[in-house]
């Protein structure tokens, strides 16, 4: 049976996780992650420094609990999960689908924009083992996708990560400086549509050439 006093502690956790929550949002948003220090969530919190050790075994757990609440990797994932055997264009539609929607999703995710700046300009340990949980998951997927590349002279893989970073990329442009990049401005709707477009021609040309190795 639960006490009124376990039922309190659990209310507080529960509620200090969501102040500390808004407190990093909003400093993210404003400053991006070079002000995410101890002082500065509990001083925007309005409590105690101590509060995070109370709570959290250190300020890593926290920002660690942030990361994962605004990362959309982890929902793109468990949404192309298959639990059967897909075939080969279903495959090839997973990837189509799952570039294009990181590139969406992206750029309509500001704090997600500041979390890949923040794990490619700094060298952290809890950046790297968000990456490496990141990584672990994807390499599931393209593990299905690498048997049609075999002895094709084909990396998918290599593939699949030049189209990653060149979202980024090309996203970071357009949000941070409104700027383009080989005259493709993402904040104009066309221009988003053609880099869509081009990330499924990409994928299909790649899987067609393999194709015709494969048969040769």
């Amino acid at each position: 049976m639960t006490t009124p006093r376990k039922k309190n502690k659990k209310w507080d956790s529960e509620a200090t996780k969501r102040l500390a929550m808004e407190a990093i949002s909003k400093i993210m948003k404003e400053n991006g992650f070079s002000d995410l220090e101890v002082m500065e969530i509990t001083r925007r919190m309005g409590k105690s420094k101590g509060m995070i050790g109370y709570h959290y075994d250190n300020v890593n757990e926290l920002l660690k609990l942030y990361i994962k609440d605004k990362d959309y990797w982890p929902i793109l994932f468990e949404r192309f999960n298959f639990a059967d055997h897909p075939g080969e264009e279903a495959i090839r539609t997973l990837f189509t689908e799952l570039m294009q929607d990181n590139l969406r999703l992206f750029q309509n995710t500001p704090e997600m924009q500041k979390i890949i700046l923040w794990q490619v300009t700094q060298e952290r340990p809890l950046l790297r083992s968000v990456s490496d949980e990141r990584e672990a998951a994807g390499a599931k997927l393209l593990d299905m996708a690498t048997p049609y590349f075999a002895n094709t002279g084909i990396n998918f893989k290599a593939i699949i990560a030049l189209l990653l970073g060149g979202s980024y990329y090309i996203v970071l442009h357009s949000q941070t400086n409104k700027s383009t990049v080989c005259g493709i401005d993402l904040n104009w709707e066309h221009d988003k549509e053609e880099i869509l477009k081009a990330i499924g021609q990409i994928i299909n040309w790649a899987w067609e050439n393999a194709q015709e190795k494969r048969a040769s």
